[in-house]
């Protein structure tokens, strides 16, 4: 899709860092563009700033995200670049996760994803003008992230979903890309405070706030801007490239495990 001026984007988890940055280079690239968060303050003042789109959703409800594809075909008549990017972590050694840890990260990480490609992936193969779709894994998703479980877990499915699209939309209009990042300078480290009240856990984990300290610890050392993501996620569109990776030096970790797996 080298042509993105006039096209519609639709941007999940839009509001904030990377999904800003998205929304963000998108728009300057002449996108019409809508950024989608469950966040409703964060949203408003987003999209206020950046002069695009702003609709609440959650993405862990598929009435809903079917609700914002209707509003997006509705309003602008279709979505050609859609960024299923909405996510949330979790830290936490197996022994000490508990169920509803688990289904917290799936139900966002995973389901999220699910639920945009149906909710748009119809309406994206009937376009004339073709389209993509870019979906936000991780470099956990390439290599365990000890600690982490759940968020591998859930990155590890988004780079087989997304390598498994780019297989069956092959001979189609639509191209497909994963964002497979490192350390970001956003606030996922403190998305608990999106969690549902239904899966909060009654008592605190210690042990994974340690993790989580740890983990913000190293974003200060290591993180880039998300300037940066977005400005590589809309030359991949422009590319149709499907990797999209932030930090080129943690592949030396995904070479040591496929040397490993080939002995």
């Amino acid at each position: 899709m080298r042509d993105v001026s006039g096209k519609v984007a639709v941007v999940t988890g839009g509001a904030s860092g990377i999904g800003r940055a998205m929304a963000e280079a998108f728009r300057d690239a002449g996108m019409r563009v809508v950024i989608a968060d469950v966040e409703q303050s964060a949203l408003d003042a987003t999209a206020q700033e950046l002069g695009v789109y702003g609709h609440r959703v959650d993405v862990t409800d598929a009435a809903a995200m079917e609700a914002l594809a209707d509003d997006v075909r509705q309003r602008f008549g279709t979505c050609h670049l859609l960024c299923n990017n909405a996510g949330v972590g979790g830290g936490g050694r197996l022994e000490e996760l508990t169920l509803k840890d688990w289904k917290w990260v799936i139900d966002v990480n995973l389901w999220g994803v699910v639920h945009g490609l149906q909710a748009f992936l119809p309406m994206m193969l009937a376009n004339s003008d073709g389209g993509h779709v870019v979906n936000t894994a991780s470099m956990a998703g390439l290599s365990p992230l000890p600690g982490a479980a759940p968020y591998s877990a859930t990155k590890y499915a988004v780079v087989g979903i997304s390598e498994t699209m780019r297989e069956e939309l092959a001979d189609s209009s639509v191209g497909v890309s994963v964002l497979c990042p490192g350390f970001v300078r956003t606030n996922i480290f403190t998305s608990q405070r999106n969690r549902p009240q239904a899966l909060r856990n009654e008592t605190k984990k210690s042990a994974a706030r340690a993790v989580n300290d740890d983990m913000i610890k190293m974003v200060e050392q290591t993180a880039i801007d998300p300037r940066q993501v977005g400005a590589a996620v809309l030359a991949a569109v422009r590319e149709d490239r499907f990797w999209i990776i932030t930090h080129p030096d943690l592949l030396a970790a995904v070479r040591t495990k496929y040397d490993e797996l080939f002995g």
